[in-house]
């Protein structure tokens, strides 16, 4: 009976790891957020002025949802490269596990202005942090072209 208990208890404490961490390939970051990540009410536009001068504009917005289990951190989109793409979003919630339904959304309005065509951007992966420090990056299922 006590070895029963025993792993019992065992199971009961990998199980409560797993479901208070993010895990992923490669292994894991305990307690950092896990999302979704979508762009969203993309539009371009470019307009002349009156001297010939062209300024193109981009305007999207970019949406995190948290999956259940997720928790409290930062995700920094990144390229490619291993580059930020925008500034850190804080996930600022436990997304509990028992929820059926992502959280959120953690949305953000971007619009940038230039004077020439801006060369497509695409988010691959992201980068998640646990308030107490530790990252992990986490590959895109597909990537997410910004603009």
């Amino acid at each position: 009976m006590k070895g029963f208990l025993a792993r019992l208890s065992l199971g009961l404490l990998v199980l409560g790891l797993t479901a208070c961490s993010t895990l992923f390939e490669g292994g894991g970051a305990f307690g950092g957020p896990t999302v979704l990540v979508s762009r969203e009410n993309f539009s371009f536009r470019s307009e002349t002025d009156q001297d010939g001068n062209t300024t193109y504009t981009y305007t999207y917005e970019i949406v995190l949802y948290a999956l259940p289990g997720s928790g409290v951190g930062y995700v920094t989109l990144l390229d490619a490269d291993g580059n930020p793409v925008e500034s850190p979003f804080l996930i600022s919630r436990v997304c509990p596990i028992s929820n059926a339904d992502p959280c959120g959304p953690y949305t953000r309005s971007v619009a940038k202005q230039s004077a020439v065509p801006l060369p497509p951007a695409q988010v691959v992966q992201y980068k998640t942090a646990t308030v107490d420090g530790q990252s992990k990056i986490v590959r895109l299922p597909t990537p997410i072209e910004l603009y």
